[in-house]
């Protein structure tokens, strides 16, 4: 359960920002945004994308970084039942499946693959910064 809490943090911290096109006017936001635009170059040239992938892209992760945000937001952090959480990674999936979904239609097998792999780079670099295994 914590690994699908994790995931939704690790999404919202490091996409929902830029890639919703949010102001960079605070110091974190621009923290934030340098740190998508690091991750979404880091994607570009690991995953081969063309420039029309990389605008077909973001849009849908700044979809789904907006979804987790809402899950996160109405299930807040703390107090929830064993049932609030199952509900929670159960609404998580559904989210990631939908995007996964709209990407294997802008990305190749091999693309998709790889997304995969740097997904686990990202969250085990999440897991690292948090402090252990998750």
């Amino acid at each position: 359960m914590r690994i699908v809490v994790g995931t939704v943090i690790l999404a919202l911290a490091v996409l929902a920002p830029a890639a919703a096109g949010q102001n960079a006017g605070t110091p974190g936001n621009r923290d934030n945004q340098q740190r998508l635009q690091q991750r979404l170059e880091d994607i570009k040239r690991r995953l081969n994308l063309t420039d029309a992938q990389m605008e077909q892209i973001r849009p849908v992760l700044a979809s789904e970084a907006e979804k987790l945000r809402a899950v996160l937001e109405k299930r807040g952090d703390g107090g929830q039942s064993r049932r609030d959480r199952r509900n929670m990674a159960k609404e998580v999936r559904a989210i990631r499946s939908d995007a996964d979904d709209a990407l294997k239609r802008i990305l190749t097998k091999p693309q998709m693959a790889e997304l995969e792999k740097v997904r686990e780079e990202w969250r085990d670099e999440f897991r690292k910064r948090s402090g252990g295994a998750r």
